[in-house]
């Protein structure tokens, strides 16, 4: 990197550490703070939830698994496109709570101020470790980005990504802590842009390296580089789904979806960015299901990129020992001084739009379900905004060192995979059966920090299939892989029905309450709403929607036309995106 690419660099930071500062007069409560008064609209709910969901270790995961996998690497990050329909119907959810946190949903429906604390603790853990893969993307794609392996500080050889990573975090902290989600939310907006700069920007040099490196640059175009990329990798290369040796099999992709559908929905940040800060359940709706969509699109630039390296660099010793850094090192050697900067902006934006939603949710769990709760119930507005604010700075400070020390992109996103299972199956029983009680919630999560954590810590052997007879050594890797996920798709639900099954129910008042609020659309008038609510929670049936089984304990919404057709569309978007993938994998030339 030059002179003009740390001017880009600083350019970058200016503006995000000033929308911050512009914003901060208007946090004056935690409401502000923490989910910007719920007054955001279509389009920076978009913008949200794009930058929430598109973190640095996105292309660098996908670059990385498609440089090792060949195409099918792509659903390392791709899975999530089958989330998206369903998005369609969750972003509701979370605008019906009409909570700040998830924390404060885990205490009403459970009637366990406890339970919600737990998972604050959970929260802030999830957390630290997401972002912390993130960071370690950046550390990964920093030092061959900008040529810099090591920095001199004090006459100490340091490594790049120790400077950089802390950096990084100070500028999250500086606008973040300042402007709270409005300005998280307003910066995604710039964040977003670069985030999809980025996804293009290599792919005509990547070309045009083709080309010259392997055809003939006066007799062929820049499209003629697809062909040649056709010609120099294997047509294996270019399949989506992989065979039997790949680690992203049939099996192994549907498990995996299947464990983050039943993770996803309890991921604190989603009840900003999915739709709980939305002015109405509507903005909500399409906010998360446009800007996931984007992402997908995104992902077919990650992909192509990475097939591009696998062409150029296949057998380069660099990649070949650490495969996470093949977006670092195709920007370094692809891209014309200036791009570069603007390449290392655009990783770190796409960092730092994620960060900044975890943090600011973070804290909230903290200073809602535990610290006023059980150390200062009487702290005010300003007091508590002062612990969320020092609360966020102690997770973004967790989220470096857990990065410093473990800087291994794939294996920190699988752990992102198994911790939301902790509290999915009370979140998803609770929804939909009046019989899920308190003590089968405990049991769960008990159960699922024991079975998949602490034990496995200590015998790195065990696993539930082991237990149960199952010889996993028969398997493949990815087999074995498969059935272990699979294990905590399900256990899990087993634990909370059967224990919930011969417990003590909770209150029907307050059952009856909770279920009467999900059933009642909001109205985006505040003061309406509550009238509305307190009409709903009286008993009166005025505007609820219409229970799908009447009559039992089930308490699914019977769902409305637009809930059915905006489900349908998604699930086209998500055939058309995979269509999408599909025409630009199979492009050979241009004529």
């Amino acid at each position: 990197m030059i002179a003009i690419d740390y001017v880009v660099l600083g350019v970058y930071f200016a503006i995000a550490t000033g929308i911050g500062f512009s914003v901060m007069h208007r946090v004056k409560a935690q409401d502000d703070y923490f989910l910007g008064s719920r007054g955001f609209g279509k389009f920076l709910q978009t913008f949200a939830a794009f930058g929430a969901g598109t973190g640095s270790g996105d292309p660098v995961n996908a670059s990385r698994t498609v440089f090792t996998e060949g195409a099918s690497g792509m659903w390392s990050v791709m899975y999530w496109l089958f989330m998206t329909p369903f998005y369609w119907i969750t972003s509701v959810w979370y605008r019906r709570m009409r909570h700040v946190t998830l924390g404060d949903w885990y205490a009403e429906r459970f009637e366990s101020p406890r339970l919600a604390a737990a998972y604050a603790v959970f929260g802030v853990i999830f957390f630290i470790v997401y972002a912390s893969m993130l960071m370690s993307a950046i550390g990964k794609v920093a030092a061959p980005l900008i040529g810099v392996e090591m920095i001199e500080i004090g006459g100490r050889a340091i490594p790049f990504e120790y400077v950089l990573v802390p950096v990084v975090g100070a500028v999250v902290l500086t606008y973040g802590l300042a402007g709270g989600l409005h300005a998280a939310f307003l910066t995604d907006l710039v964040q977003g842009v670069c985030i999809i700069l980025l996804s293009i920007v290599l792919l005509p040099f990547g070309l045009h390296a083709l080309v010259e490196r392997f055809g003939d640059p006066s007799q062929q175009s820049l499209l003629d580089g697809f062909a040649i990329m056709h010609q120099r990798l294997p047509a294996s290369a270019f399949e989506i789904l992989g065979d039997a040796a790949s680690e992203f099999t049939p099996s192994f992709l549907v498990v995996v979806v299947l464990l983050n559908l039943v993770g996803v929905v309890v991921q604190p940040h989603f009840v900003a960015t999915g739709g709980g800060a939305a002015k109405s359940e509507f903005d909500g709706r399409v906010g998360l299901v446009t800007g996931n969509l984007l992402k997908r699109l995104c992902t077919v630039g990650w992909v192509l990129a990475g097939l591009m390296a696998l062409a150029l660099y296949g057998d380069d010793p660099v990649l070949l020992d650490d495969p996470d850094k093949t977006w670092g090192v195709i920007s370094q050697r692809l891209l014309v001084p200036g791009l570069t900067g603007l390449m290392l902006a655009c990783l770190l934006a796409a960092l730092m739009s994620s960060v900044d939603a975890y943090m600011i949710s973070g804290s909230a769990l903290i200073v809602r379900n535990l610290y006023s709760q059980y150390i200062n119930p009487q702290a005010t507005e300003r007091h508590a905004l002062l612990i969320a604010r020092l609360t966020g700075a102690a997770i973004v400070a967790g989220a470096v060192i857990v990065s410093l020390t473990m800087m291994d992109v794939f294996a920190q996103l699988k752990l992102t995979w198994g911790i939301p299972v902790l509290f999915a199956a009370p979140f998803w029983v609770g929804m939909y059966w009046r019989g899920a009680t308190t003590a089968g919630a405990w049991a769960t999560v008990l159960f699922g920090a024991l079975a998949f954590f602490i034990i496995p810590a200590f015998a790195s052997e065990f696993t539930l299939a082991g237990l149960f007879g199952v010889d996993l050594t028969q398997y493949s890797s990815s087999m074995a892989g498969t059935i272990q996920l699979a294990e905590k798709v399900v256990a899990p639900f087993v634990v909370m029905i059967l224990v919930s099954a011969v417990t003590k129910s909770n209150s029907n008042a307050a059952l009856d309450r909770y279920y009467a609020k999900m059933r009642l659309p909001v109205d985006p008038d505040p003061e309406t709403d509550r009238q509305q609510l307190a009409a709903a929670v009286a008993g009166q049936q005025n505007g609820l929607v219409d229970k799908l089984f009447p009559g039992t304990s089930l308490e699914f919404n019977k769902p409305t036309r637009v809930d059915i057709l905006g489900f349908a569309a998604m699930a086209g978007c998500c055939v058309l995106v995979i269509g999408l993938a599909q025409l630009v994998l199979s492009f050979r030339a241009a004529g």
